[in-house]
């Protein structure tokens, strides 16, 4: 585990102090599996609304629960980190001053999004190559406060006015049956819950109670394909989300979600509604040394040149050479 995550694990087990993991999950709302992943760090970053309602049901004191928010990688509004945020090694960028490059991605996301009604947009690329990071760049960038001076890239006075996000990592167990899933979503949006939580349900709510940008980030859909809960009517029924023109989706895969969706036999008008495809590549070499300028020291000309071309400018390998040097 890194060093956040195991600091939040080994909180959450001090914390628990008699609990069972199937208690807390019920307390809570979420699944046992969640915190049983927790513990364990196999969940690099907990739900903020989750975390939040563990520190309720624990009854921590004032400075308890900022230490807890914070290895949780919430820290509150003008909170200073004790040391600069490169490098992030091992799991995906949580805190926006942690996020580098990708100016031109942010920059077509801000077209698409600066609409009367944003656009949907799919964003592929291979493994490691920082896709959660972006997702939690977007959902985080509008409340965050501490940030480095040249942010944020790729539009203005941070994202359009009045955005609300929803965020579904289909990693997380209790995202693969439909009633969970729904009801996350609504909690996220700020919607009331009702008692019968299907497709339907929040169909209807978006439809009467929306009323601005809502957008649903959505984390590792092959995952969410592979659900055997998520059935071909799942996703055929995701198509009404994206009819009543009030939210707007963001999907992050390794390859097109249209072919995947047939390669599991789930087959769906709702990977169409999506207008817009990106690619994640590489970091620009300018992006790179942006990362590279950022770290605890200084590296010297020579060593940045050798670290951009054995890295080639992919942003998990730059980050581990950027560490394995740090550590010299």
């Amino acid at each position: 585990m890194n060093d956040a995550t195991s600091e939040f694990a080994k909180l959450l087990v001090q914390y628990m102090a008699g609990l069972d993991d199937e208690t807390l999950a019920e307390q809570i709302g979420t699944s046992q599996m969640t915190i049983y992943n927790w513990r364990t760090g196999k969940i690099k970053q907990p739900r903020h609304n989750k975390v939040i309602k563990c520190a309720e049901v624990f009854k921590l004191t004032p400075k308890q629960r900022l230490e807890f928010l914070t290895a949780a990688g919430y820290p509150p509004k003008n909170y200073e980190p004790p040391h600069p945020p490169v490098p992030v090694v091992g799991h995906p960028i949580i805190q926006p001053y942690q996020f580098f490059g990708r100016e031109k991605v942010l920059h077509k996301i801000y077209s698409a999004w600066n609409k009367p009604v944003p656009e949907s947009i799919i964003i592929t690329g291979p493994k490691r190559s920082g896709k959660t990071s972006l997702l939690h760049y977007l959902n985080h960038i509008t409340q965050a406060i501490h940030l480095r001076p040249d942010q944020p890239k790729g539009w203005p006075n941070w994202l359009p006015h009045g955005f609300q996000f929803a965020f579904v990592d289909f990693r997380e167990s209790n995202m693969h049956h439909p009633e969970t899933l729904v009801t996350d979503v609504l909690q996220q949006l700020k919607l009331k819950v009702p008692n019968s939580c299907n497709i339907s349900a929040l169909s209807t709510l978006i439809k009467q109670q929306i009323n601005q940008p809502r957008v649903i980030l959505m984390d590792d859909i092959e995952a969410g394909l592979a659900a055997p809960a998520l059935d071909a009517d799942f996703w055929w029924n995701m198509r009404s989300l994206g009819s009543h023109g009030k939210l707007s989706f963001v999907v992050m895969a390794t390859a097109l979600p249209v072919q995947l969706a047939r390669d599991n036999n789930k087959p769906s008008p709702f990977f169409n509604i999506f207008g817009h495809s990106l690619q994640l590549e590489a970091f620009t070499k300018d992006e790179a040394r942006e990362l590279l300028a950022n770290s605890l020291k200084p590296f010297s000309p020579e060593e940045i040149e050798e670290m951009l071309k054995d890295s080639e400018c992919w942003p998990e390998t730059l980050q581990k050479l950027c560490d394995a040097r740090l550590q010299k």
